[in-house]
């Protein structure tokens, strides 16, 4: 064989198997989703559980920060303009409150907003979410009702450690949740929510994705642990839940059927009132209780309207419901 034939040979072959990757990549077939298979995670070493004033910190952590300067910036002035209505208004609501009887009976209740930080509430949806907290916020306080006020989403795009741990391991099947989540407290039991802590829902490094059934667990958990009798759980979202790293590798419908699955579990137990507020989204696809609202500009009203409602002795949730 003369040279140039055995050269034009060993270039071929390095062609082949320069393509070769992207071949397999291609070659290999979607994930079937499997409802038989019990929901799991791969691994919980990357969560995490921080309080809004750890943001910065652990913000300033994250190898990939840059791709969120192509967001336009939020300006968080209207909420410290809000506070400071709110806080003139106070004794006028408290008043209309008491009169209007719709505050009847909580003193022994407990109410937890939970706040979805996926990419898709960028912009107005997340501002007039971080609003309407505010109003709740003050609200409950001028009832004398505890509260927390909650957000989720992931540390990272595109799975993140746990996913690089997860490939590291040379990619079992089925693995579950590939993501490392991010649960962050703004305002706990026994707290007010300053218009400070609300304006970091306004990141743009912050909001990604979105694993909310395993946050409505996080919500839940945190409420059983309260001794108020009578609580509510209220959830503020625009969509279904997304993670790709994770449907890519357990089939698009692993996390709406995990979801489904704890709201159903939830209501069944009847311990928490559990409602919920879409924005834009059909809600009542996972929440028995819930209302949607064709706008985020709806959203304080709604929300003011939805807490009286849970908050009354009898149950007038079906009011809510048929919103």
């Amino acid at each position: 064989m003369h040279w140039r034939d055995v050269f034009l040979a060993a270039l071929l072959a390095l062609m082949v198997l320069s393509f070769l990757p992207s071949f397999q990549k291609w070659r290999r077939q979607p994930v079937q989703f499997d409802p038989d298979r019990p929901y799991q995670v791969y691994t919980r070493d990357y969560d995490l559980e921080i309080t809004a004033d750890e943001l910065d910190a652990m913000l300033a952590t994250l190898p990939d920060r840059r791709w969120a300067e192509r967001f336009p910036h939020v300006d968080p002035g209207q909420l410290y303009d809000l506070e400071k209505d709110l806080t003139a208004r106070r004794t006028r609501i408290a008043t209309s409150q008491s009169q209007d009887g719709s505050a009847a009976g909580t003193g022994d209740a407990i109410v937890s907003l939970l706040i979805d930080h996926s990419g898709s509430m960028r912009g107005q949806s997340i501002l007039f979410a971080a609003r309407a907290a505010l109003v709740a916020s003050d609200l409950l306080a001028s009832l004398g009702v505890k509260h927390e006020v909650l957000g989720f989403t992931t540390s990272r795009w595109k799975g993140g450690r746990s996913r690089e741990k997860w490939s590291s391991d040379h990619e079992p099947g089925y693995p579950g949740r590939l993501n490392d989540l991010l649960h962050i407290i703004y305002c706990g039991a026994g707290e007010k929510l300053s218009a400070q802590r609300c304006a970091n829902m306004l990141r743009p490094d912050l909001i990604k994705e979105n694993i909310d059934g395993e946050a409505i667990e996080w919500a839940a958990s945190r409420l059983r642990q309260c001794k108020e009798t009578q609580k509510c759980l209220i959830v503020l979202s625009d969509g279904a839940p997304v993670d790709d790293s994770t449907l890519l590798a357990n089939g698009d419908r692993y996390l709406d059927h995990h979801l489904r699955r704890v709201a159903s579990e939830i209501e069944q137990a009847g311990e928490i009132r559990l409602a919920a507020i879409g924005i834009g989204h059909p809600i009542k696809r996972y929440y028995r209780h819930g209302v949607t609202i064709s706008s985020p500009e709806e959203l304080e009203g709604t929300l003011v309207q939805l807490i009286n409602q849970l908050l009354r002795p009898s149950d007038s949730l079906s009011a809510a419901s048929s919103s």
